[in-house]
């Protein structure tokens, strides 16, 4: 009697020590200012390019984003600065898992990120980033389409998921910003099966693509388009 109720206790133990093991992470859509320390496990959906950038006190810097996606569907976006952003743009990779930590959660800029996440995620060279094995229960991507006709009652600026036929669109336009950057866009106008259309500016890589892309009227859909107010109607712009 004693024997086999030491064998059950060890069993116990053992699937005891096994569940404490087992990590566990903090869901992306809890993320807040509050929080000191996480974990996160994610998919990254999207990401961007290397880029470098000039701060207010002239010095230099570089950055690198990614849009990650959790088993919750939590969504939100990451960026690396410096010397964490050039060793994390070449190992970070579209549709593979990794587990982030040691990061800092700040107020989105919805100057850069059209995300509807509150907040966004930063890391330096403090950040503890590893691969892993692909999880099954977190999709590759996820859409939360709105309806153009119900979405004019909103308020805006606002940041939508937007699924329609390409019905027109313009030529592609090069010019200079401001601040000297050579820029490209395109004009789109995207009809929506409540009856609604409305344009959406796409940019860089996305607006050179071959106008045999655009024509025929194709269906298309599009993630994080950052709509606002325009001359009495609503206009959208499809940031990088």
């Amino acid at each position: 009697m004693f024997l086999s109720l030491f064998g059950l206790c060890q069993v116990f133990f053992c699937v005891f020590i096994m569940s404490v093991a087992q990590q566990v992470y903090f869901p992306i859509r809890e993320l807040s200012g509050y929080q000191a320390r996480w974990t996160i496990k994610a998919r990254v959906t999207h990401r961007g390019s290397l880029r470098t950038f000039k701060a207010k006190n002239g010095t230099t810097g570089k950055v690198f984003h990614v849009d990650l996606l959790d088993s919750e569907g939590g969504e939100i976006r990451a960026s690396f600065f410096n010397e964490t952003a050039e060793a994390w743009s070449n190992n970070m990779e579209t549709g593979k898992c990794y587990t982030l930590s040691r990061g800092s959660v700040r107020q989105a800029n919805r100057s850069y990120n059209t995300f509807p996440h509150r907040f966004e995620l930063v890391f330096d060279k403090a950040a503890l980033v590893e691969e892993v094995q692909d999880d099954a229960n977190i999709k590759a991507l996820q859409y939360n389409f709105e309806d153009l006709r119900a979405m004019q009652k909103r308020v805006f600026p606002r940041s939508i998921d937007l699924c329609g036929i390409v019905t027109a669109f313009e030529p592609l336009h090069r010019f200079t910003s401001k601040d000297g950057k050579g820029l490209v866009k395109r004009v789109l106008t995207i009809a929506h099966d409540s009856g609604v259309s409305m344009q959406v500016t796409i940019w860089g890589d996305r607006a050179m693509n071959d106008e045999s892309c655009f024509s025929g009227k194709p269906a298309i859909a599009m993630k994080g388009v950052f709509v606002k107010e325009w001359q009495g109607g609503l206009s959208g712009s499809l940031l990088e």
